[in-house]
């Protein structure tokens, strides 16, 4: 290779990505969809495929700082799930590529949600399927969608770290069709641990068979970790 040529060049998409919203806390994207979270509570959906730009408020007119904390786009660009975190706490919402109002996921009230997995070979443009939220305070959900009943199907506490309590910061799902079921492998990583988690069945059956003192771990490279 040329070492004078360019491997990649960089190219302005957006002049004003968040529309006078304030400043662009965070952003995910998925099959030519870019969703951004704003400093002032609103996420921007950019929808390239369809040359389509739009925004929503989810800060809802409660006053003081709101600012959007994460969001995540499923590979498909259906799927938006949106963390704000503001004065009155922490609240996770919902948006379907369809809709141009968010719901509330009511159960996850004052939950930070840090990290979320996709399930990609189960999930449709009508439905998350099971997915896996992380979040600040150690702990791992179960978490169903569908589009059409705008709320979620359930809500279930899969895991809670208890020896060491970090917050996760990224999850990934891989899963696999074999002839006894479906076989599970879930990546967990905090600031200082990246967890492991593997079985056949359901999630909450694989979760359920790990107690905090038998999950497999390693300890990240780094300054010295006290305990």
């Amino acid at each position: 290779m040329d070492s004078g040529s360019k491997v990649f060049t960089v190219d302005l998409l957006e002049r004003y990505a968040a529309k006078g919203h304030g400043v662009i806390t965070c952003m995910a994207a998925g099959n030519d969809v870019m969703v951004l979270g704003t400093s002032k509570g609103w996420i921007i959906r950019h929808d390239f495929g369809l040359g389509d730009s739009y925004g929503i408020d989810l800060s809802g007119g409660r006053t003081g700082d709101q600012s959007i904390h994460r969001v995540f786009v499923d590979p498909g660009g259906s799927h938006c799930i949106a963390t704000i975190v503001g004065d009155g706490g922490a609240e996770t919402f919902y948006i379907h590529g369809k809709w141009n109002k968010p719901r509330v996921l009511s159960r996850l009230k004052g939950l930070v949600v840090n990290a979320v997995a996709w399930n990609r070979q189960q999930i449709t443009e009508a439905s998350t399927k099971e997915i896996i939220l992380g979040t600040d305070n150690g702990q791992l959900y179960e978490m169903e969608v569908d589009e059409k009943d705008k709320r979620e199907k359930y809500i279930k506490l899969l895991f809670e770290l208890t020896e060491l309590q970090e917050a996760f910061m990224g999850l990934q799902m891989e899963t696999a069709i074999i002839s006894t079921g479906i076989r599970y492998y879930v990546m967990a990583v905090t600031p200082r641990r990246l967890y492991t988690f593997t079985g056949i069945g359901s999630l909450e059956g694989v979760f359920g068979s790990y107690q905090d003192r038998a999950v497999r771990f390693m300890e990240l490279p780094g300054e010295n970790h006290n305990r």
